[in-house]
């Protein structure tokens, strides 16, 4: 259709079509891609052991995009908690906080950068060695480019979807790629990470638990529809990770206001409090959910 608009704006001149795409934004029809499903318990261990994995890799250059930027603070929290040094860059560090970062990463090596979608556009790293997305993408677009940050300039990279179970449907919009999938490692698996997992688990702050756990709730809440969940299974879906996967005794409170721009007020199982100074609040994943 475009080439037919252009031949009539054209007529009797010379015409030439230029592919502006590019081989590069091609990653995803040939870069090696895995997609890893497994329960909501076992996605951090799953996580550390394939970033472990993939720090095998000589000059290792490893991008982990999440979700919402409170997720990616609690991850790279937990990750420097077990002794493995991560870069951290999303729409809660300063603009100079993240120039830095993002210039350590684009010119350095042996570097693995946690991420929410702010280093998706526009960004240039060259020499990515992988990509790992975990979570939920918000389509299939956004997975496709988020995967266009390794294999760049003639380069071998690898992309790895982390899927929770509830989210398998994905896997749906992305059919058609080269994606192989695999289950859940079995447990005897990832019993050499879980101790540091635990031990992290156990030191990680209230306050960065808290606001991933709004986060979190902001996140689904706005993806209700291709979640097929009900609001109260939101809820409950929320207050299951932030007790048996994140080891936390009680659910936080949230504030009655962010309950009102989720909408949510009135849903069975919610806490309705102050949260505490530092715990909470502000912009972009407060009432929302998908700050970055």
């Amino acid at each position: 259709a475009e080439k037919s608009i252009a031949s009539l704006a054209l007529r009797d001149k010379k015409q030439a079509f230029i592919d502006t795409v590019g081989k590069e934004d091609n990653t995803h029809q040939h870069v090696e891609q895995l997609a890893v499903v497994c329960t909501k318990e076992a996605l951090l261990p799953e996580l550390v052991m394939l970033i472990r994995d993939r720090m095998q890799t000589p000059d290792y250059k490893v991008i982990v995009f999440f979700t919402t930027a409170r997720q990616t603070q609690l991850y790279a929290e937990l990750f420097n908690l077990m002794g493995t040094p991560v870069l951290e860059i999303h729409s809660r560090r300063s603009q100079p906080q993240r120039n830095k970062v993002s210039e350590e990463f684009r010119t350095g090596a042996r570097l693995v950068m946690f991420t929410s979608d702010v280093s998706a556009r526009g960004m240039d790293y060259p020499d990515v060695t992988s990509v790992i997305q975990v979570g939920l993408p918000s389509d299939r677009a956004q997975y496709i480019h988020r995967l266009g940050r390794t294999a760049r300039a003639g380069k071998d990279g690898a992309g790895v979807l982390l899927l929770c179970e509830f989210e398998s449907f994905f896997l749906q919009d992305v059919k058609d790629l080269p994606l192989q999938t695999r289950p859940s490692q079995p447990l005897a698996a990832l019993a050499p990470v879980m101790p540091a997992v635990a031990r992290a688990l156990a030191s990680v702050s209230d306050g960065s638990l808290c606001t991933a756990y709004q986060a979190w709730l902001g996140f689904y809440n706005s993806s209700l529809r291709r979640m097929g969940w009900t609001k109260a299974e939101l809820v409950a879906e929320a207050n299951d990770w932030i007790t048996a996967v994140m080891n936390r005794a009680e659910v936080p409170p949230l504030d009655p206001k962010t309950v009102g721009k989720m909408g949510l007020k009135g849903t069975p199982g919610l806490v309705i409090g102050r949260i505490e100074s530092g715990g909470g609040g502000g912009r972009g994943d407060g009432g929302g959910g998908r700050g970055d």
